[in-house]
This record gives C-alpha cells, structure tokens and sequence, in this order.
C-alpha cells in the first residue's frame, strides 16, 4: 500500500484545495461530491457500496488504520497536520479526511406496508442527520427531504446520520407537498406532525398494516399549511403539559418507533 502512497505537503495542493471547498453546498452541487471524516463513516461508506474519490490522512492516522484504509489504496494520501487542518471540519479529527461521489437518486418501489418521512422545511442539519438515523433504526423506507430545508450532504448532516445516509433512501424534493399528493395516490396515508383541531394521537393510529406517512417541520413555524392540505390529517405525539413543542428530530424518531412498535 505504501508504493500508492501520494504525500502532500502543501496547502495551497489542488486537490486540498478542492477537497477543503467541499464544505460549501454550492461547491458540492457542481462536482457531485462530498466529503466527511472518520474512520468509522470510511468503513460505512465503503460498506455501503459508496464510490470513494479520495482518502487524505495524516501519519499518525495511516499508522493506526492503515489495515481498514487498504481497500482505498491507489487512492490514499499522506498529508501533514498543517495540510489536515485545511480540510478539517472537527474539533478533535481522526486524521481521516473522505471525498466520494454523492449517491444517484432513483425511484423505488413502495411495499404495501412501505413507510415514509417528508421533511418541511427542516433547516437544522444536525437534526436532518438525526432524522435518517434513526428512520434507518426504525425502519423506514425512504425519508423526502423538502425544499428549504438542509442540505442532505451537508458534513453536520453526515456526521449526525452515522452512517445512515450512506443506507437510507434520501430523496431531495422540489416540491414536498406534490410529493405527498403523490405518494398518497399510491396509497400512503400521510398525516402531519402538526397541532390543529382535527389533530390525533399517534395512539389513535392503526399503524401495523398499509402504507403510512409522517411529515415533519420546521424547528421554528412547523408544518406549512399548503403541506398540511396535502396531508390525510395531523398527528400528535401525547406528552404532559408545559412545552409546547418536542424537538423536530426526536418528533421524528418517536412517531417512527410507533410504527417500528406496531409492526414488530
């Protein structure tokens, strides 16, 4: 492995250079790649089948995982701690630093107990991130992520995702609630996390058989109203008085265990 060892030393290197603009969205709209850090997101994405572009690592991270970095070999590149540090999006890196190719989105076929999540808005990356992990947790088929809300390969959402993303069926939408009178035309019931008088209990839900839906919104406004119409109804998740609203992720991983609960 060590002969296909490319060393750089140099910040101002192309491909540091290029690699390091990853961190911005428009710059991974028009290459179609994206970056993330970590050994173990290297060996999930490996795993999963991604096309990795290039692997950058310092010295003290290829004496520790050199063994889980050969299937990248020809690929790999030796870098300083002050070149490192120009790619670097963590606080406390493992010295693995991974570009791959960002995944072709296609169509999948829904089962007839096929279950779905539609993100409105959901601007928080951190949060996108929790949201496909625990959806993989939970089971679910495929996870829409609205227009306006985080992009999907975002590094904050890569890393909240754990690996997830690399699983999961993640499908950007320009149009989410088009995607919902879609989806309901091939038999999902897709109901709003939303607060309105004609809202019911998650509990109330006959989640066990058939094609099921949940949307979910922004941390701030929630579910828009034009997405609500689009919806069978609106959902709640019952808890006690005192905060008006959960988390838009832990919302998310809630109404997904009652359905991974019921279909147990």
């Amino acid at each position: 492995m060590q002969k296909n060892l490319e060393i750089i030393t140099s910040r101002k290197n192309a491909g540091v250079l290029a690699a390091a603009a990853l961190a911005e969205k428009k710059q991974r709209d028009k290459t179609g790649l994206f970056a993330f850090e970590g050994i173990k997101l290297f060996c999930d994405a490996l795993g999963a089948g991604m096309e990795i572009e290039k692997v950058f690592l310092t010295e003290r991270a290829f004496e520790r995982y050199g063994e889980k970095l050969a299937p990248a070999n020809g690929k790999l590149a030796l870098v300083s701690e002050e070149v490192y540090a120009k790619l670097s999006f963590e606080n406390a890196p493992q010295g693995v630093f991974t570009v791959a190719k960002k995944r072709t989105e296609g169509e999948k076929a829904h089962g007839a107990r096929a279950f779905a999540l539609f993100l409105d808005t959901l601007g928080d990356p951190g949060n996108l991130g929790t949201v496909i992990r625990s959806a993989e947790a939970f089971g679910a088929d495929t996870v829409f992520v609205g227009e306006g809300s985080a992009d999907i390969y975002n590094p904050k959402t890569v890393r909240a995702a754990m690996g997830s993303l690399f699983r999961v069926d993640v499908r950007a939408c320009t149009d989410i609630a088009a995607d919902i009178a879609k989806m309901r035309g091939e038999g999902f019931r897709v109901y709003a996390a939303m607060l309105d008088k004609t809202s019911k209990s998650v509990c109330e839900l006959e989640l066990a058989e058939g094609k099921v839906g949940f949307v979910i919104g922004n941390e701030g406004h929630g579910v828009r109203e034009s997405v609500r119409a689009a919806c069978t109804g609106s959902v709640i998740v019952p808890m006690c008085e005192g905060p008006e609203s959960l988390n838009a992720a832990i919302c998310s991983s809630l109404l997904s265990w009652e359905v991974f609960r019921a279909r147990m």
